[in-house]
């Protein structure tokens, strides 16, 4: 995915709306399918020597939920927001600045494919969920709990705490 870099003097501000492969971004993770295309929107606005971009990243895909082990669709969502200069300072071609980068002065365009690929990575859940109330599997038999109940006794306890119930008794 790429921005035209107009290197005129004139301001103006245009909307993109860009398409790409999950392959083509590098989006591969385990347990993760991309169902759809990743989709940018972003309005680029040029103000002097810098182009300001702000967008949003969207796509959808399929996950495992981590605690049931079904698949669920679930949409992702994240937002770009970083500046481009153009003045062609070759001395500060690297920036300790997150979300603020120097366009080469030789380039007709500035690549933002690792921007959108770090977006959709950073927006994916750690522990992702079928949903909220998901009651998982069964720790004893595998059951899924929500498709239906198992008739195992949950009441096992670790040994090693016996002797602080045994003290317990005793207080009471």
């Amino acid at each position: 995915m790429k921005i035209e870099l107009k290197r005129t003097s004139e301001d103006f501000s245009q909307k993109l709306n860009l398409k790409e492969n999950p392959e083509t971004l590098g989006l591969e993770a385990e347990g993760i399918i991309f169902e759809e295309p990743i989709e940018v929107e972003l309005s680029v606005t040029k103000s002097q020597d810098q182009l300001i971009c702000r967008g949003r990243v969207k796509t959808s895909v399929k996950m495992e939920c981590s605690r049931c082990l079904a698949e669920y669709d679930q949409g992702l969502s994240a937002h770009l927001d970083f500046v481009v200069d153009l003045t062609g300072n070759v001395d500060e071609m690297r920036s300790e600045e997150d979300g603020y980068f120097f366009a080469d002065p030789t380039s007709t365009f500035f690549e933002i494919n690792a921007l959108v690929r770090e977006g959709i990575i950073l927006s994916l859940p750690l522990k992702p969920l079928c949903s909220e109330d998901c009651k998982g599997l069964c720790p004893i038999c595998g059951t899924d709990l929500n498709k239906s109940r198992c008739s195992c006794v949950k009441e096992r306890t670790d040994p090693r705490w016996d002797q602080l119930k045994g003290l317990l008794k005793k207080k009471s």
